[in-house]
C-alpha cells in the first residue's frame, strides 16, 4: 500500500460518524503512514545520530573544550548523563501509549515524573514544554491528511488556552506544593481507575455535546493542574457522548498543541523551569518511539493497552498520595473551622 492510498483511506474514514471504533481505525491510519514518512525516517535517523554523538561529546568534555564554547560543553554534560536514559525511557512508553489510544501522554509522563519526585508545578511545566513539540509533530501529520475541523477548532481553542493558563497560574503562584500535591494525587488515582474501566463500558446512547467550550476550559484547566488529561476529558467527552460529524481526534489533537504551550509558557514566565535534562529525554524518547506505534498496536491487543496506561497511573498516583505532606492540609482545615 503506498502513501497516496494511505492518504485516501484516511480521508474516507475521516467522512465517517466520529466514534470509538472508527476513531481508532483513523488513528492507526495516521500511525502507519507515519511510520512509512519519509520525513519521520529523516527525523528519527537525525535524532538518532545526534543522540549518540551527544552522549560520545558529554563524555570527553575535557579533552575537546578548550577548542570550542566552554559553556556549550558545559550544557551538553550537564545534560547527556546516565540519567538522560530514565527519561528517555519515559518518553519512549508514553509515547507508544498515546499513539495508541489517541491520548495519555500527559498523564502518564506526569505520573512517571512525579514518582521520581519532581514537584507538581515542575511536573507539569516539563510534561507540557515536551508535549509541545510531540503535539506538534503529530498535529503537523494531522494537518498533511486533512484531519481539522474547522468549527471545532475554534470552539475548543480559546477556551482550552483560557483554562490551561489559569491552571498553570494556579499552580506556579497561587496554590502552594504541599497544599496541591495529594489533590493531584486523587485526581491520578480517579482518572487511572476511569482509564482501568474504559475497556469494560457498555456505549452510551449518542447525544450532542452542546457546551464544547465548557468542555475545553475544564479539559485545559485539570490538564495543567494535573499535569495531563486533555486526550481523556476532551476526546473522550466528543466520542462517547457527542455526534461531531468527523475529524474528531485530529481537531482535538492540533489544539492540545496550543494548550500545552500556554501552560509551558505560563510556567516558563513564573520560573517554574524544571531544566532540560527531562524535556529532553522525553522529547527524544517521543521521537524514538513515533515510528513504532503502529507495529506495537498490530502486536498488543489496545484494551491492554488502555488496562496498562489505567495500571501506571494508578500505580504512580498511590505513590504521590503516600509521598505527599498532609501539614498545609491539615492547617488551612483547622483555620477554617475554627
Amino acid at each position: 500500500m503506498d502513501l497516496d492510498q494511505l492518504q485516501d483511506e484516511i480521508q474516507n474514514l475521516n467522512r465517517q460518524e466520529a466514534n470509538t471504533e472508527t476513531s481508532f481505525k483513523f488513528i492507526d491510519k495516521v500511525n502507519e503512514l507515519n511510520a512509512r514518512s519519509p520525513y519521520i525516517k529523516i527525523l528519527f535517523i537525525a535524532n538518532l545520530v545526534l543522540v549518540v554523538a551527544a552522549f560520545l561529546i558529554s563524555f570527553n568534555v575535557d579533552s575537546i573544550r578548550h577548542n570550542f564554547s566552554s559553556s556549550f560543553f558545559s550544557f551538553i554534560s550537564s545534560v547527556f548523563t546516565t540519567d538522560l536514559l530514565i527519561f528517555i525511557s519515559i518518553g519512549v512508553v508514553t509515547q507508544l501509549l498515546d499513539g495508541a489510544l489517541g491520548m495519555g501522554y500527559g498523564v502518564a509522563c506526569s505520573s512517571f515524573l512525579l514518582g521520581l519526585g519532581l514537584t507538581p508545578a515542575y511536573t507539569s511545566a516539563t510534561v507540557h514544554l515536551a508535549k509541545s513539540f510531540n503535539t506538534g509533530t503529530s498535529g503537523i501529520s494531522h494537518l498533511r491528511v486533512r484531519s481539522l475541523n474547522q468549527k471545532l477548532f475554534r470552539s475548543l481553542l480559546i477556551p482550552g488556552i483560557a483554562g490551561s493558563v489559569l491552571g498553570a497560574w494556579l499552580l506556579a503562584d497561587v496554590i502552594h506544593t504541599d497544599l496541591v500535591k495529594p489533590f493531584v494525587a486523587f485526581y491520578l488515582l480517579i482518572l487511572g481507575i476511569l482509564i482501568l474501566l474504559k475497556p469494560f463500558r457498555e456505549p452510551n446512547d449518542k447525544k450532542r455535546v452542546k457546551k464544547i467550550s465548557l468542555l475545553a476550559a475544564v479539559g485545559g484547566f485539570i490538564d495543567s493542574i494535573g499535569g495531563g488529561g486533555w486526550g481523556p476529558i476532551v476526546t473522550s467527552n466528543l466520542l462517547q457522548k457527542g455526534r461531531v460529524s468527523s475529524y474528531t481526534v485530529g481537531s482535538v489533537n492540533i489544539v492540545e498543541f496550543f494548550v500545552a504551550l500556554s501552560a509551558a509558557l505560563t510556567f516558563i514566565y513564573f520560573d517554574k523551569f524544571s531544566g532540560w535534562q527531562a524535556i529532553i529525554g522525553l522529547i527524544i524518547g517521543g521521537v524514538l518511539a513515533y515510528p513504532f506505534t503502529s507495529f506495537i498496536v498490530s502486536k498488543i491487543n489496545r484494551n491492554v493497552i488502555t488496562l496498562l496506561l489505567g495500571l501506571i497511573v494508578i500505580v504512580f498516583g498511590m505513590n504521590t498520595l503516600i509521598t505527599s505532606n498532609f501539614t498545609a492540609l491539615q492547617k488551612v482545615f483547622i483555620s477554617f473551622f475554627q
